[in-house]
C-alpha cells in the first residue's frame, strides 16, 4: 500500500545493505528504536503524481523518487506533526538550497563511536548553515530553521532519534 506524504514532512525509512544494517545495529546497541536507518525530506509530488524527497547520502544532498520508501512497511511518516503553509515552505526551500552539500562523515563516526561507548572520541558542532550533514542532521537543521520542534542533537541526530520522537509525539502515520 502506498502512502501518501504532504511537503516538508519527513520519511523515516528503511534501506538495505551493510551501511544500513550497521545504523540500526548501533541504533540497538544504545536501547533506541532499530526499525529505521535514513530520513528522507519530503519535497513536492510531480504532476504525474509521483513523490520527490530531498534527502542526505554519500555523495551529497539530492533528489529521490519516493515510492519505495512511500510503500514500505518500516516507513513511518510524521505527516500528523503539525506544520504551517510557511514553515513547510521554509523547510522545502532549504533543502533546496542545500542539494549537493557534502554528507558528513564526522559525525557518522561519531555516532559509530557513541554506540560503541566511546562518548566524547568526536564532538562535531552543528553551525548555522552546515557544511556537510547525513539524512538525520539534515531535517533536524531545516525543521530547527522553521521553527519546527524535532529531535535534541544538532549534527548528531540520528534516525532513531527521529523514529522516537515521531512515535513519542504521536506523530506518525
Amino acid at each position: 500500500m502506498t502512502r501518501t506524504a504532504q511537503p516538508g514532512d519527513l520519511l523515516c525509512t528503511r534501506g538495505h545493505g551493510f551501511g544500513s544494517l550497521m545504523i540500526r545495529v548501533g541504533a540497538g546497541l544504545r536501547d533506541r528504536p532499530n526499525l529505521v536507518n535514513h530520513v528522507a525530506v519530503v519535497h513536492h509530488t510531480d504532476p504525474n503524481g509521483v513523490c520527490w524527497v530531498l534527502e542526505g547520502r554519500p555523495g551529497g544532498v539530492g533528489w529521490r523518487q519516493a515510492s519505495d520508501y512511500l510503500a514500505s512497511r518500516w516507513t513511518v511518516i510524521n505527516g500528523r506533526q503539525p506544520k504551517t503553509d510557511a514553515q513547510r515552505k521554509t523547510v522545502t526551500a532549504g533543502a533546496l538550497a542545500l542539494i549537493g552539500t557534502s554528507y558528513d562523515w564526522e559525525a557518522i563516526a561519531g555516532d559509530a563511536a557513541q554506540a560503541f561507548g566511546l562518548k566524547g572520541l568526536w564532538q562535531p558542532k552543528f553551525g548555522t548553515v552546515p557544511g556537510h550533514v547525513v539524512c538525520s542532521s539534515l531535517a533536524a537543521y531545516l525543521y530547527t530553521k522553521a521553527g519546527l520542534p524535532c529531535p535534541q542533537g544538532g549534527r548528531q541526530v540520528t534516525p532513531a532519534d527521529w523514529l522516537a520522537f515521531i512515535i513519542s509525539g504521536g506523530y506518525g502515520t
